[in-house]
């Protein structure tokens, strides 16, 4: 019979922990694991973004590939801290973006520039056709 003692049913516990949390920093940002990996959630194209989260988008968008520094975001756009805050847990938890944070800096970058540059195409056409509308 075997016998596990409170340490060993600890540890074991531990490991399982560390291999769940090595797996998912490993396929977070990676575009070939499928959506469910990097938080995509299947009717982001239907969800309406306010006029600060489009202009955070279009602003990542011109960076290309680089993560920016949330600070320089809200300087360069002229958003507060606060609402900067509110539009990137939003928009990371839509699955657009990503952020990482490194020492007392947080990153963020586009999660899928071709998804995100579509979303924004379909906003610039539906603001076209309001404009339009008699």
């Amino acid at each position: 019979m075997v016998i596990m003692t409170m340490m060993e049913v600890f540890l074991i516990m531990v490991l399982g922990y560390m291999i769940y949390d090595i797996k998912v920093r490993l396929t977070k940002g990676n575009p070939n694991t499928g959506d469910e990996a990097i938080g995509v959630k299947d009717d982001a194209s239907k969800v309406r973004l306010n006029t600060d989260e489009v202009r955070v988008l279009r602003y990542l968008l011109s960076k290309g590939n680089k993560p920016v520094v949330q600070s320089m975001i809200g300087r360069d756009l002229n958003i507060p801290k606060s609402t900067l805050f509110r539009i990137v847990r939003r928009l990371n938890e839509l699955g657009l973006i990503n952020v990482e944070k490194r020492g007392k800096y947080k990153y963020i970058y586009i999660q899928r520039a071709h998804d995100v540059a579509n979303m924004l195409k379909a906003v610039d056409e539906e603001s076209t056709n309001k404009g339009s509308s008699p």
